[in-house]
This record gives structure tokens, sequence and C-alpha cells, in this order.
């Protein structure tokens, strides 16, 4: 999903919990505690959109930082078919690094990307992978090389 999209639907989602909190504020007797649990549903959906945006970005920083800086050989763009948005998949960039040391293969997969990043990679081309040297599994893919996309 774009960032717009995202943005919306945080604000949608804040907006009626807001609402439906003022509303439970003024209420009287039994209307009280459904307002106030729909206010929370909303109100906590909003704000785990807000928190998981900022755990994304925070993991990513601290990767950057911390991290061992592999070069992946880009291998594919594959459709991600287990997300399905407006009946939309996103495209994921699949690239590969192989260890001398320890004689392992490790195959990582880009964040999601709502448009075809075929055109601006090519096969043998070397992406920049930050990998948690404790655990290979959690890595941050450096897709910056990648053009932004602009919504009209």
């Amino acid at each position: 999903m774009s960032n717009s999209t995202v943005t919306l639907l945080k604000w949608i989602f804040m907006s009626i919990g807001i609402v439906f909190a003022a509303a439970a504020l003024v209420a009287s007797g039994e209307a009280r505690l459904p307002m106030a649990l729909i206010s929370l549903a909303f109100g906590g959906i909003g704000i785990g959109i807000v928190a998981h945006r900022w755990w994304s970005e925070q993991r990513a920083a601290d990767l950057k930082q911390n991290g061992r800086l592999v070069q992946a050989e880009f291998k594919r763009v594959e459709l991600n078919e287990s997300l399905e948005v407006n009946g939309a998949n996103p495209f994921r960039i699949a690239a590969q690094w192989h260890d001398t040391k320890s004689h392992e293969v490790f195959v990582f997969r880009s964040a999601n990307l709502w448009y075809d990043p075929s055109d601006y990679v090519h096969s043998g081309q070397n992406i920049p992978v930050y990998v948690d040297p404790r655990k290979p599994s959690r890595y941050h893919m450096d897709l910056s090389f990648l053009p932004k996309v602009r919504n009209t």
C-alpha cells in the first residue's frame, strides 16, 4: 500500500476512535461501555498502524547502523500472492547471498512494492542487504536505488 493510503487509513481509524471516545464520555448508562469498546478498537487499529510503521523504520535504521552489509545477487521479481489489496498483489525482489565462511546460501526478499520493479533491476545485479550477524533471518534490503513512486 502506498504511504498516502496508509496515512489515510491511520487517520480514519484514529478519528473514528476519537469520535466514539467523545461519545462515550457524554453518553449515559449502558451506552457508555459499547462506545468505549468501539473507541478502543478503532483507536487501537490506528495506533497499531503508527506503531508498526515506526517499528519498521527503527528496525531498518538499526540494521543499517549495526548490521553486516552483504551484496546479494538479484534473482527475480516475484508477485507476493500471500497479500492482496483491492484485487492487486504487491511485488517483491528476491536476491541471494552465499556466505563462503559458513558455506550457506541465504535468500532475501524485499518489502512489498506496489509497482513492478522489473525495469530497474537486472540479472547479476548486486543489491545491498543489511543482516543481523546474530540472527540472519533479521535483515533489511536497501532499495534506495529504485525510483520513488509519485501518486497523482
